[in-house]
C-alpha cells in the first residue's frame, strides 16, 4: 500500500466513526453554495439537501459563502476534510469557466475535487423588455443598429456563462459593440430588464418564465442542444443558425467533495443525490422551472467536466477575453 492509498483508507476510517463502529454518515452533512441565498442554486440545493436528509437520517445544512466568483466556497471545500462531511453544491462557473477567466486560482477544479453527480442542466434564455418589439436575436440586433448607438447586455458575472454568450451573439456575430454589465446574481439583472435599465440578458428560465407569461419580457431565444420542455415553442439559438458552441452550452448545477474523500463515500452520496433528482417530487418540479434532470455518475461527470474546460478556454481566446 502507497502513502495515497494509506492515507485513504485512514480517512474512510475517520468517516466510518471511532471505536464505536459508526457508519457514514454519522453527522450532519454542510453543503456549501458559493454564491447568495435566494437564486435558483440555493434553492435546488436547499430541495436536494432536504431530500438527501431523508433518505440519510441525518440533517443536511445549506451554508452560503459567497465572493470572489465563487472561488470562496469552492475553496473552502478543496481545503476541508474529505470525509463526506462538507460538500461544494455550484454551478459550472465555479468549476470550468473560472479556470479560462483567472490567471491564478486557490484551486485546482479537477485534482481538489471528487465529483459526485450532475445534478441538473438549466439553458439559458435570451430575453428583452422594455421598448423592444423584437421576436429574435435577429430583430433586436436590426433595432439596436436603427437607434444609432451601442447599448448594454448583462450577465451574472464576468467570465460566467451569460457572458461569453452575449459577447459572442451581440459582439462577434452582429458586431453591435455593446457593453458588458456584470451584476451580482441573476435577480437585479432581472430588475434592471423590467425597469428598461438594460435592454438584454441572458438569464435562467426558472427567474424569467412568471414575467414571460405576463408580457413584461420577452424571450427571444434559448442556449443549449434542444428545446426546453418548460417553453417548448422557444427555438434554440443553433436552430436559428447561430453555429459558435458557446450556444450549445447549458449552464449545470452539480455536487463535489474535497478530492481525497474515499471513494466508498462518494459513490453513497452519488447514489442517495441521484436518487432524489430522479424521484418524480423533485424532477418534476424541477422540469416545470427549466431544468433538466442528468443525475449523472460520478464518472461520466468527471469525464464531462475536462472536456468542458477545453470548450470554455478555447472559447475566451476566440473571444480575446483577458485572465484577470
Amino acid at each position: 500500500m502507497d502513502r495515497r492509498q494509506f492515507v485513504a483508507a485512514m480517512v474512510g476510517m475517520v468517516a466510518a466513526g471511532p471505536a464505536r463502529g459508526q457508519a457514514y454518515p454519522a453527522r450532519p452533512i454542510t453543503f456549501i453554495v458559493p454564491y447568495a441565498a435566494g437564486g435558483p442554486l440555493d434553492a435546488t440545493a436547499r430541495l436536494i439537501g432536504e431530500g438527501v436528509s431523508r433518505r440519510v437520517g441525518q440533517p443536511v445544512v445549506v451554508e452560503n459563502r459567497t465572493g470572489a466568483s465563487g472561488m470562496l466556497g469552492a475553496n473552502a471545500v478543496a481545503k476541508a476534510q474529505p470525509d463526506g462531511y462538507t460538500l461544494l453544491f455550484t454551478v459550472i462557473d465555479t468549476q470550468v469557466n473560472n479556470v479560462a477567466l483567472f490567471k491564478t486560482i486557490a484551486y485546482d477544479p479537477v485534482k481538489d475535487f471528487a465529483p459526485i453527480t450532475q445534478a441538473f442542466l438549466a439553458p439559458m434564455i435570451l430575453v428583452t423588455g422594455g421598448k423592444f418589439t423584437a421576436h429574435t436575436p435577429q430583430e433586436f440586433a436590426e433595432q439596436v443598429k436603427i437607434g444609432g448607438h451601442p447599448l448594454a447586455y448583462g450577465s451574472w458575472g464576468i467570465g460566467g456563462s451569460a457572458h461569453l454568450a452575449g459577447e459572442a451573439l451581440w459582439n462577434r456575430h452582429f458586431k453591435l459593440g455593446m457593453t458588458h454589465i456584470p451584476y451580482r446574481g441573476e435577480a437585479p439583472i432581472v430588475n434592471d430588464l423590467l425597469s428598461s435599465q438594460i435592454p438584454v440578458s441572458f438569464a435562467s428560465i426558472a427567474n424569467t418564465r412568471q414575467h414571460i407569461e405576463t408580457g413584461a419580457l420577452k424571450a427571444l431565444a434559448i442556449s443549449g442542444t434542444k428545446r426546453s420542455s418548460a417553453l417548448p415553442d422557444l427555438p434554440t439559438l443553433t436552430e436559428l443558425g447561430f453555429a459558435d458552441p458557446v450556444f450549445k452550452i447549458g449552464v449545470w448545477l452539480g455536487a463535489f467533495a474535497p478530492g481525497q474523500t474515499p471513494p466508498p463515500i462518494v459513490d453513497r452520496l452519488s447514489q442517495e443525490m441521484r436518487a432524489v433528482v430522479r424521484s418524480p417530487e423533485v424532477s418534476d418540479r424541477m422540469v416545470r422551472l427549466g431544468f433538466e434532470p442528468v443525475a449523472s455518475t460520478p464518472e461520466k461527470f468527471a469525464s464531462s467536466l475536462e472536456t468542458e474546460i477545453a470548450t470554455i478556454k478555447a472559447v475566451f481566446r476566440d473571444l480575446g477575453i483577458e485572465q484577470q
